[in-house]
């Protein structure tokens, strides 16, 4: 599927989240790297430890090759796209399945687990 395939999908769903989870995949492609750099540090992390922070990874991924990754949106590594590939890390590495501790999210994207099964994305302070 192409970057513009990706957009007119998005752009037949009127809900927002349809928009971040097609520019999560634009960026995805675009920039395979960044995936293959976030399961080592999982699995480097997974040695140690039961779950991981897909916030710490992504820190890292940008603190060590951050002038490597070509930007799709105006941001390097855009924030909005963590909780897509540690959703995405889960489904395709079955080593990692569990790693993260998820949650909802406020709109289901079209791949992971159900929101139903997850505990809520609020925070409580």
């Amino acid at each position: 599927m192409s970057a513009g395939d990706l957009f007119d999908w998005a752009d037949q769903n009127s809900n927002g989240h349809a928009k971040l989870e097609a520019a999560f995949w634009v960026f995805h492609y675009a920039n395979p790297l960044v995936y293959e750099l976030l399961v080592k540090y999982a699995r480097q992390w997974g040695r140690s430890h039961e779950h991981g922070s897909i916030n710490a990874l992504f820190e890292r991924v940008r603190w060590d090759f951050g002038t490597e990754i070509q930007p799709t949106d105006g941001f390097r590594l855009n924030n909005n796209h963590r909780a897509f590939y540690a959703r995405l890390i889960e489904e395709r590495e079955l080593d990692l399945h569990d790693f993260f501790r998820l949650r909802q999210q406020r709109r289901q994207a079209s791949f992971g687990p159900l929101n139903a099964t997850l505990p809520s994305g609020e925070h409580v302070a």
